[in-house]
């Protein structure tokens, strides 16, 4: 059930009102049930897969937080993780190293006899499985108690708002909230429509009118030349942002409707002046889940005989590798990963000469004009990044690449074929594209919008408020009912 599908415009307010109607003690068996209801919707023959791996969660820590020693309480930590790690191989990652596998060995003349697998991916299953991790592993630090509520537990994981795309909650975040028995305000739920229509916005209007444009490039690229190959990914790079950006405003509207408070996942990534603030700016929850399991665990590893520098350049590299894995068992999402993971090293390795040079022709004197190149540099690099993240395999990256200088003497002509008369869909694009852009460069300076708002006379805000679901029901992408959004493959 996606969020701009017309079944979970009925779904949610149902969902709204009988969770207000009910007494605090049973709000918690309601939004379970309706979560299970709206994964089930999904894949009902993989919901018994995500309760077993919420159960497991559950047990282990439980066991590890009895545990009073600690070699013991260690090994049940491991045992947890490789069960939800391997939960998690098992149904993404089985196809991906049995086809590398078989590829490897055709090399070589190596017949490999393992016939194909396929398993059916089950959504979502990337962030609860984070999530569950992050759990166990809290509990094993002691930062967080187990969870004797198995039902509350279980909501924590299955909670429908973040389920399918994230953010990827930590327990010390959401458990107590969901413990707790706020009342009704009338404040938070006009907020929570409000971010949940600015992200509806987001998708519809802008990354549902550009992603036919990216979808005609990407799926055949050897059939464009390289102003194609531009402007498609240009266009990508509206479309992922404002697709994956507008979701989880949806999630965290929806959410605080409910009276529940998630965690934030953007920071206005593309006025980033660096790939490590753009990376503190973009999916923020699973650059923090990263950094706290995978990255300074990295770095602090007696196994490894390295000096503390190089140890961190290998862990850095490692964490984005490992990033690039998540996002999907293909090697060019690998490819992806370990891109922004060189970007990240040869940054770190370069800093101080960098600084130097930016004092020798300086550009320290011209702060603004020095910010903005930063801003265009890091975004450059995103984009060339994002040619390896969309490309459907590693050899359509390889003649993106090799092709992107061509086509350029016919420019305008390569412009109204890449079009082909759809400048109605681009204009409408255009116009959302500009509308977030102004909000997040207003944000990015240091307003806020629902400050701004507030200290606005009730009739400039209502007509704002129409003019967003004006622009929603007549600029929207409607064509293409329920058109998933991008992470949920993930």
């Amino acid at each position: 059930m996606a969020f701009n599908s017309w079944q979970f415009i009925a779904f949610f307010p149902l969902v709204f009102l009988v969770h207000y109607a009910l007494p605090q003690r049973l709000r918690w068996m309601w939004l379970l049930t309706t979560s299970v209801y709206f994964y089930g919707i999904f894949q009902p023959l993989l919901l018994l897969q995500i309760l077993l791996a919420t159960a497991a969660g559950y047990f282990l820590a439980l066991k590890i937080e009895a545990e009073p020693d600690g070699t013991h309480k260690k090994k049940i930590l491991a045992w947890a993780v490789y069960l939800l790690i391997g939960n998690l191989f098992v149904f993404k990652y089985t196809s991906f190293v049995n086809e590398s596998v078989r590829d490897l060995l055709s090399w070589f003349g190596v017949s490999y006899g393992v016939p194909e697998v396929h398993l059916l991916l089950p959504i979502g299953i990337s962030f609860y499985t984070f999530q569950l991790v992050s759990y166990v592993v809290d509990v094993y630090r002691g930062t967080v108690p187990a969870e004797r509520h198995f039902g509350i537990f279980a909501l924590y994981v299955c909670f429908f708002p973040k389920l399918v795309a994230g953010p990827i909650e930590r327990a010390k975040s959401l458990l107590p909230q969901l413990h707790a028995r706020a009342g009704f305000s009338t404040e938070q739920v006009v907020a929570g429509l409000q971010l949940a229509a600015w992200g509806m916005f987001k998708k519809v209007v802008i990354s549902d009118r550009v992603a036919p444009f990216v979808n005609q490039v990407y799926g055949d690229p050897t059939d464009v030349t390289g102003v194609a190959i531009t402007l498609a990914t240009l266009l990508f790079a509206i479309q992922v942002y404002t697709d994956f950006s507008g979701y989880t405003d949806i999630a965290l509207g929806c959410s605080q409707m409910l009276g529940y408070r998630l965690s934030p996942n953007f920071r206005r990534p593309y006025f980033a002046t660096s790939i490590q603030d753009f990376w503190k700016r973009w999916h923020i929850s699973l650059t923090s889940w990263l950094t706290d399991y995978i990255y300074t665990p990295l770095t602090r590893t007696r196994k490894i005989k390295l000096k503390w520098y190089y140890m961190m350049l290998l862990s850095l590299f490692l964490t984005f590798l490992a990033s690039g894995l998540w996002h999907g068992a293909q090697w060019h999402f690998v490819a992806w990963g370990a891109l922004h993971g060189a970007y990240l090293v040869i940054s770190t390795m370069t800093q101080k000469w960098r600084r130097k040079g930016m004092k020798k022709v300086g550009l320290n004197r011209v702060p603004r004009f020095h910010h903005g190149l930063r801003v265009f540099n890091t975004f450059v690099l995103v984009c060339v990044a994002y040619i390896l993240f969309q490309a459907q395999s590693l050899s359509d990256a390889f003649y993106m690449f090799t092709h992107i200088g061509t086509g350029w003497g016919m420019a305008v002509s390569e412009l109204r074929a890449f079009v082909d008369g759809r400048w109605a869909e681009l204009s409408f694009a255009g116009f959302g594209t500009a509308v977030a852009m102004g909000v997040d460069l207003l944000q990015e300076r240091g307003g806020s919008v629902r400050e701004m708002l507030k200290s606005r006379p009730t009739w400039t805000r209502w007509t704002l408020s129409t003019g967003l679901a004006l622009s929603i029901a007549l600029m929207g992408a409607f064509y293409d009912e329920g058109q998933e959004f991008i992470y949920f493959q993930f």
